[in-house]
């Protein structure tokens, strides 16, 4: 009877240790970046940019409102500076530290509703 507890702990043992070396050699899929926007009116929105560090991820932003409301957007195609979009109803778009959202009017054009500027930034490796 001990030698079967002795061997069902060393195979337990086993396992969690190839478990815990596997982890270890593990990274993320993405690097996490967060900055705190605020706009005209003194609104903070929080982006925390999904950087993939392979070619096979997808560059992508998550806005966050203070009342707790959050979308994602995919990078899009850009002249200039950085778009991101979910191609129907919102535009986020960064150049240096300022930022804007566009959205689309009563005639489907796009045009600028809210302008802002970085205030806090900070680098989440997840």
């Amino acid at each position: 009877m001990k030698m079967f507890y002795r061997f069902n702990f060393i195979a337990k043992s086993s396992i969690l240790t190839l478990i815990c070396l596997f982890s270890l050699h593990c990274k993320p899929d993405y690097e996490e970046i967060e900055v705190v926007y605020l706009d005209q009116n003194g609104q903070k929105i929080n982006a925390i940019y999904h950087n993939p560090f392979d070619e096979t991820g997808t560059f992508s932003v998550t806005l966050k409102s203070p009342n707790g409301n959050s979308i994602t957007l995919i990078q899009g195609m850009a002249a200039s500076g950085v778009r991101y979009t979910d191609n129907k109803t919102l535009v986020w778009w960064t150049k240096g530290n300022e930022a804007f959202i566009m959205q689309p009017d009563r005639k489907g054009d796009w045009e600028i509703t809210n302008r802002f500027i970085e205030i806090q930034h900070a680098e989440n490796h997840r």
